[in-house]
């Protein structure tokens, strides 16, 4: 159980904040054909693109009339079908797409955000974003936070519209665990709303060295679900998480300024003299505390 702990405290710890604006702008003027406009508050608009520039955009609605909205409030806009079935239900964007359970992923942070996060109760994190590439995160546990700490920096490298690629650095220390340094490039192929994220781990401590692999997916199911899974391995080489792997799916509940988790955790290979399956429930939560 103690190896287990460990585990997770290193795998806590590589998480990194991210978010990114999901709808972009170009200047345009009248459209015919009418458009399902979500905005990031979870309110849904259908109507036309009367005017549009990169600060504003005029759409004009039959139960509104015409309705002015800021681009940067505006999520995603889509052709309207009147033979597809549309949900009343107001539509939230999953604003921490950066972070999977062990990894982080390609996603840059939204830029001037301040997020807290919290997993399996014990572990705190705090991030915020300096300019549009660059993120800051100190992590400790939550109950006694002179334990442990976690102090990381992640950069993105690329950012394009179906391909984010970004590194992430990491150290940190305990009075049980030792001193531990974390590289983790991150690869995620695909939008917010559906992508595949790779990210190789290679972690050091004293002389001893190890590597592991992160292979993840997050899918939009719901207007205010997301979900999400991971399979991670990791050899240790000597260090004091064992070799193993660590399976896991969940869900996330997503609101306007916050998210919960609900996954199960697979463990297996984390001791020689245990071959046993075992399900570990997990919990985590997401606070945007920003504007």
């Amino acid at each position: 159980m103690k190896t287990l702990l460990l585990l997770l405290t290193l795998l806590s710890a590589c998480f990194t904040v991210n978010a990114q604006d999901f709808y972009k702008a170009d200047s345009t003027k009248t459209t015919p054909n009418l458009y399902i406009i979500r905005l990031k508050d979870g309110t849904q608009l259908i109507g036309r693109i009367i005017e549009q520039n990169t600060v504003q955009s005029k759409i004009q609605t039959d139960n509104l009339g015409l309705v002015t909205v800021d681009v940067a409030q505006i999520l995603s806009v889509e052709f309207y079908d009147k033979n597809k079935p549309t949900s009343n239900k107001p539509y939230y964007p999953n604003r921490f797409a950066n972070r999977l359970l062990v990894a982080p992923t390609g996603f840059a942070m939204e830029k001037e955000a301040i997020e807290y996060h919290n997993i399996l109760f014990y572990y705190s994190e705090f991030a915020a974003a300096l300019g549009e590439r660059l993120s800051l995160g100190f992590g400790f546990f939550t109950v006694i936070p002179t334990q442990f700490y976690s102090i990381k920096a992640k950069v993105n490298i690329i950012s394009k519209e179906r391909f984010n690629f970004s590194v992430t650095g990491n150290h940190m220390g305990g009075k049980e665990i030792g001193s531990t340094s974390i590289i983790i490039p991150s690869f995620s192929f695909g939008k917010k709303e559906s992508f595949f994220n790779v990210s190789p781990v290679f972690f050091t401590e004293d002389t001893n060295g190890g590597f592991g692999l992160s292979l993840g997916y997050m899918k939009k199911a719901s207007p205010n679900l997301t979900f999400f899974t991971e399979n991670f391995f990791a050899l240790g080489n000597g260090l004091s998480v064992e070799d193993g792997f660590v399976f896991s799916a969940g869900l996330r509940f997503d609101r306007p300024r916050h998210a919960f988790d609900i996954n199960i955790l697979v463990p297996t290979g984390l001791s020689d003299n245990d071959n046993n399956i075992y399900l570990f429930p997990s919990v985590g939560y997401h606070l945007k505390l920003s504007k």
